[in-house]
């Protein structure tokens, strides 16, 4: 089994088990126990520690993965790679962080029913940087090392394990929200030691100083790409981040608490091409250093009809249940039911053009992918400033939708014209129809009724038949000779079980 297959089904596993779970949480237990202004506290917490965490690299990361060739070596333990990553978050994190107390009050806004609840947690945001930029740093020398599924685990299914478990002590009564949400920084600071500890088990590790950056001879190289890395890293975190911002600004907490349930579908959607590109990167890289552009064409086109595929399917049955869904949370956040649609219906495409952002950021053309991403964060900000005031969420993501398209249109353009290369095929419109074919259909399926478990049983069967009825069609269409391979060895493996 190649190494992006093994790699990606086991990110694939951790990152849907911790869907489940981040669901669990996000989807009911948080829109119900939690007040909406609690919610939009933590969304808004974790976006500025976001935020932080990848300024504070100061593009170490991207350059690192694109040079830890340079580095990887056991018998010098990799010639200092985490001692001058930790030298570049020093300087980066006390940077994030004055400039967070500087513009505090601006952070906060001025809205009195939220300057109180948000004053009182502020702090917070300083250790969940720390741990978020620290997580990053040894993911990524474990990466550079082909060990990908380490840090899916950690931070896509323990992290929001933990947290569903202190959302439990909250639904139950045992806490309140004071309690939980040092639990829940607990939970999101864990997975950095966690993975500390796995970069050390892979052998040769090292945090003692080692000069080899300082006197290598792609040192120029390194700093021009981590400097144009910092725009492109620190604006891609941005990118995901800023609606939500606005809407904090425009809006208050309780909107964006209500925004960020709606956006969660969206981010379930883009989780193909988080595990695709983090699987894909190594191989990628290698593949655009010898310039073998078949080997990149054969990923890029895969990753577009497979990423699209797991997209559709989502979007799918999201959609079939979208009325009966709201019902299972407080009303008021049935709000987000237009805004939801018009992000999935926006991820699709952008799942269509497979992993352009990798192909353009580690090309020699990088410094073009980091004006294009500076040109789409001012695109998404100008819109958003339009739109939200007029139409509120539905226009935060109208903005994001609009500016999202812009920047793959523009992007995959850009990838044909340098490398004549792009990830389309007709297989993807036949996947597109039977989508929308399934989700005319889907909507004649009736409810069985109006109590809670009518309501579930409604949900588990439009679910299971809309679900079962798009699997079948994409193997009997065979648009994905690697998912048809995956369920034939699959059935391969259970008749053998079966046998012995």
């Amino acid at each position: 089994m190649s190494v992006i297959k093994r790699q990606t089904i086991l990110g694939t596993l951790y990152s849907y088990m911790g869907v489940g779970v981040g669901m669990l949480t996000q989807a009911l237990i948080i829109p119900n126990f939690f007040t909406t202004q609690q919610n939009g506290l933590l969304q808004v917490l974790f976006a500025y520690a976001l935020i932080v965490a990848q300024f504070a690299s100061l593009g170490f990361n991207q350059a690192g993965t694109r040079f830890f060739g340079e580095f990887r070596d056991a018998g010098s333990r990799h010639r200092g790679y985490l001692f001058t990553g930790l030298l570049f978050s020093a300087v980066g994190y006390g940077a994030g962080t004055l400039a967070l107390y500087l513009f505090k009050e601006q952070i906060i806004g001025s809205a009195e029913a939220d300057r109180l609840l948000f004053s009182k947690y502020f702090d917070l945001m300083v250790p969940l940087s720390l741990a978020t930029l620290l997580f990053y740093l040894f993911d990524n020398y474990a990466k550079g090392l082909y060990d990908t599924a380490h840090g899916n685990f950690y931070k896509e299914f323990l992290q929001r394990f933990l947290i569903f478990l202190s959302a439990c002590l909250v639904a139950m009564g045992l806490i309140d929200f004071q309690v939980f949400i040092l639990l829940w920084a607990f939970g999101i600071c864990l997975p950095t030691l966690l993975m500390m500890f796995r970069a050390y088990q892979l052998g040769n590790f090292s945090l003692a100083p080692d000069r080899f950056f300082f006197k290598s001879g792609f040192r120029r190289q390194f700093l021009s790409f981590s400097l144009f890395s910092v725009a492109t890293g620190f604006s891609s975190i941005v990118i995901t981040q800023l609606d939500k911002l606005m809407v904090k600004e425009f809006l208050g907490l309780s909107e964006t608490g209500i925004y960020a349930t709606s956006l969660l579908f969206g981010s379930v959607m883009t989780l193909s091409y988080n595990i695709t590109a983090k699987a894909s990167t190594a191989i990628v890289l290698d593949a655009m250093h010898s310039e073998d552009y078949g080997k990149v064409a054969s990923i890029y086109k895969k990753s577009g009809v497979t990423q699209l595929i797991l997209g559709c399917l989502i979007l799918l049955v999201t959609w079939v249940n979208i009325d009966l869904l709201f019902t299972f949370i407080k009303p008021a956040y049935a709000a987000g039911k237009y805004a939801l649609i018009i992000i999935g219906l926006g991820k699709l495409f952008e799942l269509a053009n497979g992993i352009n952002t990798l192909i353009l950021a580690y090309s020699k053309y990088y410094k073009l992918d980091s004006l294009l991403i500076a040109l789409f964060i001012l695109v998404l900000f100008l819109l958003n400033r339009f739109l939200i005031p007029l139409y509120g969420l539905d226009g935060a993501a109208l903005a994001a939708v609009a500016s999202v398209t812009y920047y793959n249109v523009t992007r995959t353009f850009l990838i044909w014209k340098f490398f004549r290369i792009h990830p389309f095929s007709r297989v993807q419109l036949q996947i597109l129809a039977l989508g929308a074919v399934l989700l005319f259909l889907g909507f004649q399926l009736p409810s069985l009724g109006e109590s809670l478990w009518e309501r579930i049983a409604t949900l588990v069967y439009r679910t299971a038949l809309s679900g079962a009825a798009f699997g079948a069609g994409i193997l009997w269409m065979n648009v994905s000779e690697d998912i048809n391979s995956l369920v034939r060895n699959g059935f391969s493996a259970f008749k053998k079980y079966l046998n012995r």
